[in-house]
């Protein structure tokens, strides 16, 4: 981690850097980088560091595998996927405050099932009807999911009767820039 830290310090240094448990985000014209340290032991294999621990605990992980993954579930999906989880990385920082593992996040969209969806709208409800936490969890994330699912049983009775508008406002409480 001091590595990648002392990196992005000396090649840009005029760039905003911070750090967030376990990665360093460096920022170039907006786009924000999450730079992992990992370990490649001599089999190939990749660890990153277990958001949850203290670097002490190591998980293993297949960049290269899961950007696969990611096209092929994005081509079979009438190219949503990508969207969706841009979207819910975002709901991710904005409203969770990181709270899930932006890797394990993406994991987790592209082994869900989409049977029905049409539209951005349909991938994005069902990812948050099908989100949920555990007991340990922090309750910033217990909240911000229960107040999601809130919103969107709201968004979806402003639909049934048929106030666009209402609805709208209500989605942007959770995806504002939509």
């Amino acid at each position: 981690m001091n590595w990648l830290k002392d990196f992005v310090e000396k090649y840009y240094s005029k760039s905003e850097i911070f750090q967030s448990h376990p990665t360093i985000v460096l920022e170039l014209l907006h786009i924000k980088f999450e730079l992992v340290p990992a370990m490649k032991d001599a089999w190939g294999n990749i660890s990153i560091p277990s958001p949850s621990s203290s670097y002490a605990d190591w998980m293993s992980t297949d960049p290269n595998g899961l950007n696969k993954k990611v096209t092929d579930k994005n081509t079979s999906n009438n190219y949503k996927i990508k969207p969706l989880i841009r979207l819910m990385k975002y709901w991710n920082v904005k409203k969770v405050n990181r709270g899930y593992c932006s890797f394990g996040l993406e994991t987790w969209i592209v082994d869900r099932s989409f049977y029905g969806c049409t539209n951005l709208k349909d991938y994005l409800f069902k990812c948050f009807d099908d989100l949920s936490y555990s007991y340990n969890d922090h309750q910033h994330i217990k909240d911000a999911v229960d107040k999601t699912k809130q919103v969107i049983a709201n968004v979806r009775q402003y639909e049934k009767q048929e106030n666009n508008i209402s609805a709208e406002s209500e989605i942007k409480k959770i995806i504002p820039d939509i």
